[in-house]
């Protein structure tokens, strides 16, 4: 910033016009008489003032400036903003709290048990050793391992797009409530409270599978060297295929992610699968096209990466097919109809809990 102070100039002396001088207690009147009786350092004092008050003045100046940008910003934004927060509002007023609390209760208890891991198998004496039947067992039913064969031509390309879908798998929850909100609005709220419920059990299912019967992934089988006693004596990253995506960019991203996890084996059944087929059995994103594509795509990702095994895949999708079943027939909290209720009258406002009993019939249609 230029910004020069006013200075006068008199006659009989030097006096600088500004308010800003008050803050740091300058006497800046000076006269002819005054400066002989200073000595020799008496104008290089007075040049020092003179700079530190043109500094505070510039400061003042660049603060004014700025709140003077933001209250403008702000009284221009002011209406934008209060739209957005009641659109925000409006989105969400179909959604019950209660419910959706209630419908995520299976998903927080996964991931307590899921983080209390460690804990559980100190207490309980849960196995640690990974079983390495499940080569065997994909080769008995396919005569090979599809693995093997998807992710012996490998290039950058496959790599990414076998990344992909992994890095967005921890967010694939909270990207299909909004969509439900913002897309399908009241018109299938219910959706989201059986989506969760089912998400919640086929983890916890899938978790106790994994802690009770650990399984080695196929990149541990693959490259494990045991000695004569039967113990590891080195094997492949946790990683495994994206430890390439890591050395293109040159950050441990996927070392860090699958390093964070307590439970190095459980590769049976895969949640990896279980989550976008949960998707697709209540109605997927767009269409049942792009929900089947996206199980498919993540089933590529697993095998390619050398991350489950095909009987993984399977298994993974038998969960949430069981999980699915057992809602449908036995019990599930969002699926009762009150035969006794009226029906509301013709063009008379529904309220969110009728609408949500009128509509959960949809959330079966797959």
């Amino acid at each position: 910033l230029s910004i020069k102070a006013v200075v006068s100039t008199q006659s009989t002396g030097k006096t600088i016009n500004t308010n800003y001088f008050t803050k740091f207690n300058l006497s800046l009147s000076m006269s002819k008489n005054e400066a002989g009786l200073g000595g020799k350092n008496t104008p290089l004092r007075d040049n020092q003032k003179i700079y530190l008050a043109n500094v505070w003045y510039s400061w003042q100046r660049f603060t004014d400036s700025i709140k003077s940008v933001l209250e403008t910003e702000w009284n221009n934004k002011k209406q934008d903003v209060s739209r957005y927060f009641s659109s925000v509002h409006h989105l969400f007023q179909f959604v019950s709290p209660k419910l959706l609390l209630i419908s995520a209760l299976p998903m927080l208890m996964y991931l307590i048990i899921f983080k209390s891991y460690l804990f559980l198998k100190e207490t309980l004496h849960l196995p640690e050793k990974p079983h390495l039947v499940l080569p065997e067992i994909e080769f008995s039913l396919f005569r090979c391992l599809p693995h093997q064969i998807i992710s012996r031509r490998w290039n950058v390309g496959f790599d990414m797009l076998a990344a992909f879908p992994y890095l967005f798998h921890f967010t694939l929850p909270f990207l299909f409530i909004l969509y439900n909100v913002i897309m399908r609005k009241q018109r299938c709220v219910p959706i989201i409270y059986q989506y969760l419920w089912c998400a919640g059990w086929t983890n916890i299912i899938a978790v106790f599978v994994q802690f009770l019967v650990p399984t080695a992934p196929p990149w541990f089988n693959d490259s494990a060297v045991f000695d004569m006693s039967g113990e590891v004596i080195s094997s492949a990253p946790n990683e495994a295929a994206f430890q390439r995506i890591d050395a293109l960019i040159g950050i441990p991203w996927f070392k860090n992610i699958y390093g964070q996890s307590p439970l190095k084996y459980g590769s049976f059944p895969s949640l990896h699968v279980a989550w976008p087929t949960v998707i697709f059995l209540h109605q997927p994103w767009f269409s049942n096209k792009v929900g089947l594509a996206h199980v498919i795509w993540i089933t590529w990702a697993a095998l390619y990466s050398s991350h489950h095994y095909l009987v993984d895949v399977l298994g993974g999708i038998i969960v949430v097919v069981a999980v699915k079943l057992g809602m449908m027939h036995i019990w599930e909290p969002f699926s009762k109809k009150k035969e006794s209720s009226p029906a509301p009258l013709p063009g008379a406002a529904s309220s969110p809990h009728h609408h949500y009993q009128r509509l959960t019939s949809c959330s079966k249609v797959v």
